[in-house]
């Protein structure tokens, strides 16, 4: 085996690592001769620094590496979604954790490195058994930043977190073992070559698809399985929150992407009203509609605007899984898009609402009146991501479902008939349900009066952790070809070269 092209491939991972242990080296060193803990503003120029670097050595990645071809792929849509997936995690590390909140930021912000890292490995491999390993390597980083600040909500969120994704992961596992029981493989380009010719799957390889299938859900956060979701979204720290919801997301919907159309194609069936057939397009479909109706439906009783933006992160995933189940490369292309910006608006919201946490002392609606008079500046950017959300034109979020509802239509027409009416006039419907929680925060920041309207002193890098987000949805809902071209082609490049 060729070691030195293999770390070539690994370099953005490498980066991370050794800025991890830079970072808890510098950590320790300062408090043994301080007897404080290290600053949280150089941790984060630190930990931003590794990112930026881990990027800058993705560009050195060869896009066919002569060794680590089974586990290791740098595919388009591999070099695409690392490129993203750093950029989310770079916006996550801009956002500043309280102090209250984190006493160790050194420790904080290697987890999120070593976190990262697993994300990047996940996204770039076509081999379950490293993704196996590679998601419960994000995960369990995960689950520890959830519970960080050591706080009684934010056990209670951690150890949810914990006990659904110990169940999903045993789920997933033993799903790959039915799976290879039937492929004799592990690679989803010879899964898919053992299902060519129109064989179908026996029923414990169906259970097995099944089970793998459920194990995602979790990282998706698809009803039934988004229970952990409101408890780690209200109790977690807010960088915390905002990896899980933005890098997280993104990685679940690629690994899904990847595992159905590059692995089991031939096994999808017809989700179409009228010509449903058994396969995973119907499954996919039915957890689309059940997201979309118990994700909005629950959003309209919270009054933790945390717990609101949880239930509308279950909504969402129904709206990118309406794409999927279409069983197209474009459609799948439009929900990657779309699940980058969700992910960038849903942060930006949780920026804005850390801000107003840390100030007011809680997440209320109440917590959120006057936001116009006290800061401007985050009341507009609230304004954008939750308007982006809602699918309000011209933001990113409208047309993200249009295209993605769109690119449903035509790819599941048959005879003139578009068969997926049924779950794109449902998403409609449910979209239009969901304006009505996101006007009640909007409300309370623009038309009620706050009884103290001292104005909201904010970092250098809380604002940017706004601002970058913000920009980016008005930029991708006037040119979303900038973005949406580059994820669709790669996905296309990606399916053909299998």
């Amino acid at each position: 085996m060729n070691y030195s092209a293999l770390f070539i491939q690994l370099l953005p991972e490498a980066v991370l690592v050794i800025t991890a242990l830079l970072l808890l080296g510098v950590a320790v060193t300062i408090e043994a001769r301080t007897g404080r803990p290290i600053p949280v503003d150089l941790t984060i120029v630190i930990s931003s620094l590794g990112i930026v670097g881990a990027c800058a050595a993705l560009n050195f990645c060869p896009a066919n590496p002569a060794s680590g071809t089974t586990l290791l792929v740098m595919d388009p849509l591999a070099r695409v979604f690392k490129a993203i997936v750093l950029g989310l995690g770079l916006l996550a590390v801009l956002l500043p954790p309280a102090r209250r909140e984190i006493a160790q930021p050194g420790e904080f912000h290697a987890l999120l490195l070593f976190a990262l890292t697993g994300l990047l490995l996940t996204v770039g491999t076509t081999h379950l058994l490293f993704l196996f390993v590679a998601l419960e390597l994000a995960s369990l980083s995960l689950y520890l930043l959830a519970g960080f600040s050591r706080t009684a909500k934010a056990a209670e969120a951690s150890l949810k977190y914990f006990l659904f994704g110990g169940v999903s992961a045993a789920f997933f596992l033993f799903g790959l073992s039915l799976l290879y029981g039937y492929c004799h493989t592990l690679t989803l380009p010879a899964m898919a070559a053992a299902l060519e010719g129109g064989h179908s799957l026996p029923a414990f390889a169906v259970v097995g698809l099944v089970m793998v299938v459920v194990g995602l859900g979790f990282k998706l956060a698809a009803a039934p399985f988004h229970y952990w979701a409101p408890d780690v979204y209200q109790g977690s720290p807010a960088t915390s929150v905002a990896l899980i919801a933005a890098a997280s997301k993104a990685v679940g919907a690629v690994v899904l992407v990847r595992l159905l159309l590059m692995g089991f194609g031939e096994a999808a069936g017809s989700a179409a009203w009228g010509l449903m057939q058994p396969g995973w397009s119907l499954w996919i479909g039915v957890l689309a509609a059940v997201s979309m109706v118990f994700g909005n439906v629950l959003a309209l009783a919270q009054t933790s605007v945390r717990r609101l933006l949880a239930y509308s992160a279950v909504a969402n995933t129904g709206y990118l899984l309406v794409a999927i189940s279409a069983n197209g490369a474009v459609a799948a292309g439009a929900a990657l898009f779309y699940v980058v910006v969700y992910g960038l608006a849903t942060f930006g919201a949780l920026a804005v609402t850390a801000a107003v946490e840390r100030e007011r002392g809680d997440d209320s609606l109440g917590s959120f009146a006057g936001l116009v008079h006290r800061s401007p500046l985050q009341a507009v950017a609230l304004l954008i991501f939750l308007s982006s959300l809602a699918g309000i034109p011209p933001l990113a979020g409208f047309v993200g479902k249009f295209v993605m509802f769109g690119a449903a239509m035509s790819a599941s027409t048959t005879d003139g008939i578009p068969g997926l009416t049924w779950l794109v006039g449902l998403g409609a419907v449910m979209s239009a349900i969901s304006l009505y929680y996101y006007l009640m925060v909007l409300k309370q920041a623009f038309v009620r009066e706050a009884a103290d309207a001292t104005p909201v002193a904010l970092s250098m890098s809380h604002r940017l952790a706004m601002l970058i987000p913000a920009l980016l949805l008005v930029a991708l809902g006037l040119c979303p070809a900038m973005l949406l071209s580059p994820v669709t082609q790669a996905l296309l490049a990606t399916l053909l070269g299998r």
